[in-house]
């Protein structure tokens, strides 16, 4: 029992030397995060590294910016954990400890972890391709972090469709439509993940120039239109235009599907140049605009006038611009036309008994029709003037009958007379058969002109319409009596006498009646000589009453109006032996005058009287009266 025990103790000592042999040793102990984060984006910003399980004294800590390959000396003797800021890129934390006079040792390293900030790149690749893009692939550069996924889009980037590729390159197929790429990349776990540019496949259909509309024939005078495109693929580049048939073309600056045109003046090709993207260009066929010159009818040349036979002979259309469309005639002096289906410049006619009118209608291409002056193939009979016919003789001035002309062949141009036996002859606007004279003074000879159609004009064998003279009448001098004198007339003439009126006449078939008027009366002598011509004169017997007693107007307006515009005495005309005076209010006389007869319009010496009151003197020579009053002008009222 006593060796058991003595190799128990001798064990113990053993185990207990080894213990305190191995507490001696160095231990660099564990590094951790104690805080912070083991990796971040573009930078960190602090943090601490702890330290436990170490055996000794801390010495120092270090870092290392390569992996561990070197180290840097930080400090930090004693403490058991490393402070870190704003670090850049990854860095490896490590302390070195050292026990009594063992070696030292260093601890487990933990290391942050830096990653850039993600950037996509850029994809090398896409472009513009004409009917379709063949099969190829795309390459990312300039990338930081990996791809982690492709996308496509053939909406325009509106929606996207992933593709499992986390490389750098992309295989795509061929692409007969537009279609986006891009790529997602991402830095480390830590980064935002940034997506690239896209490229584009950008497929154009194969270029198709279309069709143009609105050719056609105008009139260089005046025109406009618009031509247009349809059909086409692509867009239109340009417009071209030529004037010589497409020899050479103009470049028209319009990017449009129509084209306008106005006014023209000569036939102009068009057409248009059409691309579809990188696709080549595609040129339409050409439309023409004919532009005809204005047309022109032309005259007409061959006709004539013919009297007293058939016409026959060639019309000749000469100077027209344009087509001949067709011929027309009428009988009926152009009021109807009938067409003559005939193109040609000329136009025979043969053994025409009427007149005939001629014309040709003429087109120059796109301008309207026109019509040429009319070819007249005038045919008439002879002219024959005819006979007038009318009584030969008439009184002086009181004669009145109607010519008539009959037997003409032709229509009647005018009517002529002359008053010295046709010496000259004075026209008569009158186209008709009869002409009605009154009045005549002398003898006068009429005629009729006529004419035939174009044919030769005639004229009548004159009548002469022959004026008796006139016989002298007369009727004797005025006369002025009073109421209840008798008076004998005086007439004188060679006939037989008539009077009018015959009141108050002893006899009116005398020259020399005993006349009795109760008032004043104008007396008319008619008197029939030898050819039943009545001559006649007259003469006025003034009757004076023996007083005067009218009345006279106290007021008148002299304005012009026709109405009381003059200052009026009551039958003063029955006493022309009056005189009339009118003075203002100072006295002053502004108006006299012998045999008043209601004329005065209130003026002195031409010019209007002002208005007021003025007063007057009427008296007689016959007789004492004198009549005096006051006499208001009213120019305003």
């Amino acid at each position: 029992m006593f060796k058991e025990i003595t190799k128990s103790l001798s064990l113990f000592l053993i185990l207990s030397f080894v213990s305190l042999k191995i507490q001696a040793q160095s231990v660099g102990g564990n590094t951790f995060i104690n805080t912070g984060q083991s990796s971040y984006c573009g930078l960190a910003p602090s943090g601490t590294i702890g330290l436990s399980g170490h055996n000794g004294s801390i010495l120092y800590w270090e870092s290392s910016t390569n992996g561990g390959i070197t180290w840097v000396n930080l400090g930090g003797a004693g403490q058991t954990s490393q402070t870190y800021f704003s670090l850049g890129q990854t860095t490896c934390f490590r302390a070195v400890v050292k026990f009594g006079s063992s070696a030292a040792d260093t601890s487990t390293q933990t290391c942050i972890t830096i990653y850039p900030a993600s950037v996509a790149g850029t994809i090398i690749g896409g472009g513009n391709f004409c009917a379709n893009a063949p099969a190829g692939t795309l390459a990312l550069g300039g990338n930081t972090g990996n791809p982690l996924y492709w996308q496509y889009s053939e909406t325009n980037g509106a929606t996207w469709n992933n593709i499992p590729n986390t490389t750098t390159t992309e295989n795509y197929p061929i692409l007969t439509q537009n279609r986006l790429y891009r790529v997602i990349v991402q830095s480390g776990p830590t980064c935002k993940r940034d997506t690239s540019a896209a490229v584009a496949f950008n497929i154009s259909p194969t270029t198709y120039a279309g069709s143009i509309s609105g050719g056609t024939s105008v009139c260089a005078l005046s025109n406009a239109g618009t031509l247009g495109l349809s059909g086409n693929i692509g867009d239109v580049v340009s417009w071209q235009s030529s004037i010589n048939n497409g020899t050479s073309w103009q470049t028209i600056a319009n990017t449009t599907k129509n084209q306008n045109y106005t006014n023209i003046t000569q036939t102009t090709w068009y057409r248009a140049i059409v691309k579809s993207g990188v696709c080549q260009a595609d040129t339409t066929a050409n439309v023409i605009i004919d532009v005809s010159a204005v047309t022109n009818p032309g005259t007409i040349t061959g006709d004539g006038n013919f009297c007293g036979t058939t016409a026959s002979g060639i019309l000749t259309l000469s100077g027209n611009n344009g087509k001949i469309q067709n011929w027309f005639v009428s009988t009926d002096s152009g009021v109807n036309w009938t067409v003559i289906p005939d193109t040609n410049t000329t136009q025979a006619y043969s053994n025409l008994n009427n007149t005939t009118w001629y014309r040709v209608l003429v087109k120059s291409g796109g301008c309207p029709a026109d019509s040429s002056g009319i070819g007249k193939i005038n045919v008439a009979p002879k002219t024959v003037a005819g006979t007038v016919t009318s009584s030969k003789s008439v009184c002086y001035g009181v004669g009145r009958d109607t010519l008539r002309l009959k037997g003409r062949v032709g229509r009647v141009l005018s009517w002529v007379q002359s008053v010295d036996n046709g010496g000259t002859w004075t026209t008569i606007i009158n186209e008709t058969d009869s002409l009605i004279y009154n009045g005549l003074t002398q003898t006068t000879w009429y005629s009729a002109v006529v004419q035939s159609g174009y044919c030769t004009i005639d004229t009548t064998a004159a009548i002469a319409i022959t004026v008796f003279p006139k016989t002298p009448v007369d009727a004797g001098t005025f006369s002025t009596i009073t109421v209840g004198q008798s008076i004998t007339l005086t007439g004188s003439g060679t006939g037989t006498p008539l009077w009018t009126p015959s009141t108050g006449l002893s006899d009116p078939a005398t020259f020399t009646p005993i006349a009795k008027p109760e008032a004043t009366t104008t007396y008319t002598l008619y008197v029939t000589d030898s050819k039943s011509c009545v001559n006649m004169d007259t003469v006025t017997i003034y009757v004076l009453k023996l007083k005067y007693d009218g009345k006279i107007t106290s007021l008148f307006t002299p304005n012009g109006d026709g109405v009381n515009d003059t200052w009026y005495l009551e039958n003063i005309q029955e006493f022309p032996d009056n005189e009339v005076i009118v003075y203002n209010i100072y006295g002053q006389e502004v108006f006299r005058k012998k045999a008043y007869s209601n004329d005065w319009k209130g003026t002195f010496n031409g010019e209007d009287l002002p208005d007021g009151t003025y007063f007057y003197v009427l008296r007689f020579d016959s007789n004492d009266a004198v009549f005096k009053g006051s006499l208001d002008i009213l120019r305003n009222k």
